[in-house]
Parts: C-alpha cells; sequence; structure tokens
C-alpha cells in the first residue's frame, strides 16, 4: 500500500498536465492516479505518454462528467493510505506530500493542511495565502471537539489538505455540481477529530485573473448548486451521526454559503435587474424558510464584522428584496422560480 494516492481530474490541460505530473511522481511513496475527463485536447495523448514514463502513475479515460465525477474514479481506484487531490494546472512543492504524510502520522492526524501559494494567470505573480476564510487557525495540533467554529471558518477546498483514506470512506463528490468540495469538506472535518495545520506552503494554485472575474461578473445557471451542497452536508452529518453536533455550524455554513452567491447575483452584469432582485428575493427566502432567524446567525455577524466588502453587500439588501415572494412556503417552490428566471435568460 501507497502511503499517499494523489488523485489529478484532467480536462483540457495540455499546457499544464507534464509540469502538474512531474511535481506529483517525485513525491515519495505516492501512486499517481490522472482521470482523464473527455479532455478534447492532446491532454490523454500526453497523459498517456507520461504513463510509460513514470511507474507510479495510472491513467483514466473516461466521458466527460465534470471535476466530482473524475475525482470519484479516483477515489474508487485509490489504495493509498492518504488521499491528495491535485488539479491539472496545478503544482505541488517540491517533497511536500512526505512531509504531510509524516506530520499526519506524527500527531495523529486524519487531516493535514496548509496554504496556498496562488500563482495569477501566465505572468506567474504569486503570492502566499492561507486557506482560512475569515478567521484565523491556529497552528499545530487542531482538536475538532474543542474547536467546532474552523469547520465553518476554514474555506472548504481541497487543495491544501491531505486527507486519510479511512476518514472519507464512501463518501463520494456530488457529480455535475458546481462548489462541489463544500459538499464534503465540512463533513471531514467534523468527523474528522484532530486536524494538524502546517502553516507552510503546501499547494501550487494557477489562478486566472479574466476567468476568475467573468465567474462573478456573469449569471451561473448552477447558482442553486450551493443549496444541493449545504444540503448534502446535512446528509451526511446525519449518516455520520454528528448532526446534532454540529447543528449551529451547519446552521452557519448554510447561511454563510447561500449569501456568498447571492453577492455573485449583485455582480451579474448579464441579466436585468428585475431579475437579479427576483433571485435574491428567492435565495433569500430560501434561507428564511430554512433558518427564520438567520440575520442573528453569529457566523453571519461575525463574517461582516470581518469582511468588509460583505458587510457592503449585505447593507444593500434591500435594495433587492421582493416581498412578495414572501409568502411562498415551500423551498422547492422557491429554487424552481430561481430556474425558470435562469432559463429565460439562458434562451
Amino acid at each position: 500500500m501507497p502511503k499517499v494516492s494523489i488523485i489529478i481530474s484532467v480536462y483540457n490541460a495540455e499546457k499544464y498536465i507534464k509540469k502538474c505530473i512531474k511535481s506529483a511522481v517525485n513525491q515519495g511513496d505516492v501512486e499517481i492516479i490522472a482521470v482523464n475527463d473527455g479532455s478534447t485536447d492532446n491532454s490523454s495523448i500526453i497523459l498517456h505518454t507520461l504513463e510509460k514514463k513514470y511507474k507510479n502513475l495510472k491513467v483514466y479515460d473516461k466521458e466527460n462528467g465534470g471535476a466530482g465525477s473524475a475525482r470519484n474514479i479516483g477515489l474508487d481506484k485509490a489504495t493509498g493510505e492518504f488521499i491528495k487531490f491535485l488539479d491539472a494546472d496545478d503544482t505541488l512543492p517540491k517533497g511536500i506530500i512526505n512531509e504531510m504524510y509524516n506530520v499526519a502520522k506524527k500527531n495523529n492526524a486524519s487531516i493535514v493542511k496548509g496554504n496556498y501559494k496562488m500563482i495569477i494567470g501566465h505572468l506567474g505573480l504569486c503570492r502566499i495565502k492561507d486557506a482560512g476564510n475569515f478567521a484565523s487557525c491556529p497552528v499545530g495540533t487542531i482538536n475538532l471537539l474543542e474547536n467546532k467554529d474552523i469547520m465553518v471558518t476554514e474555506y472548504p477546498s481541497i487543495g491544501n489538505k491531505l486527507f486519510s483514506r479511512e476518514l472519507i470512506g464512501n463518501m463520494r463528490f456530488p457529480e455535475k455540481t458546481k462548489w462541489e468540495d463544500l459538499a464534503i469538506v465540512p463533513v471531514l472535518f467534523a468527523s474528522s477529530g484532530k486536524i494538524y495545520n502546517m502553516n507552510k506552503t503546501v499547494y501550487n494554485y494557477r489562478m486566472y485573473a479574466n476567468t476568475t472575474m467573468n465567474d462573478f461578473k456573469r449569471s451561473n445557471a448552477k447558482v442553486l448548486d450551493v443549496i444541493k451542497c449545504v444540503n448534502l452536508i446535512e446528509k451526511g452529518l446525519s449518516e455520520r451521526k454528528l448532526l446534532e453536533e454540529y447543528n449551529e455550524q451547519l446552521e452557519g455554513l448554510y447561511v454563510l454559503h447561500t449569501l456568498f452567491r447571492v453577492e455573485n447575483v449583485m455582480l451579474w452584469t448579464d441579466i436585468p435587474q428585475e431579475d437579479k432582485s427576483n433571485i435574491i428575493s428567492l435565495l433569500l427566502n430560501i434561507v428564511k424558510k430554512k433558518y427564520p432567524n438567520w440575520e442573528e446567525n453569529r457566523f453571519y455577524k461575525m463574517y461582516r464584522k470581518e469582511i468588509t466588502i460583505f458587510d457592503i453587500h449585505m447593507k444593500d439588501l434591500n435594495k433587492y428584496i421582493n416581498d412578495s415572494y414572501n409568502e411562498d412556503n415551500d423551498i422547492e417552490k422557491l429554487k424552481n422560480k430561481i430556474q425558470l428566471i435562469l432559463e429565460k435568460k439562458a434562451k
């Protein structure tokens, strides 16, 4: 059994995949599982060429189904004691996987996390970023039962984390879903018992400025995926008999991540103001039906206090609210109305 299985989801990454694989294969006792998710460029050819060169690299081809489905195949094939996820346009610092594994074993931690190095576009501009979202994360060993809020304050990304395969168990990513990390990372945190924060760079993340800006400016038909993901958090906690223990944190995740999508809608520039107002009103009412006193949620208040731009956007909510939607009591009906607005825009 290898110490770590590194799972790489690949889609149209011919420009970066060689560098990605090279950063992974020399990480010590690891197996590399690269899943080609129906790429239409030369990614598959490059991967199979590299497979002949590196004995610890295995390549699997599949029809396009999104990163979640590619990672799930990787999890099904993985045999390592620990799991590391890597995207095809990103890289790993030299020797970091062996270091993270040793930290996990020494400290009996089922999750080890660190920081990102953000590489901006093709210019290669870099900055170090702690993955903590809006609250500082203790360095060293973290007992989750004593630090439950980290489940909310930690950004739910997988790139900067090493997970015990036993901890993941039969959990899988939702497929064809945006923000799919959100659906499982909080559940893994809650059920981990012990996490270790290395507070050093463990992942080189390539960020494309233009693409990122467009994600905020353009309407996204998958905005409702956030509701799917937070519902899956609730389901996962329930299945692991942790729902009562982390009910307060679940509410914080539901409220905050839905409001993050509200912020996105505020910034959309390609739909009429009336449609934006209607979508925001509907999203707010979904939160209200689930948690009637959401405005008193302490994580919501904490985030407003810590993040200035979020506070500004929340002060602007009244500009968008359409009170007519208060008459709707069914969350599914509210979701369907959002979908109808987005479908109308798509036409």
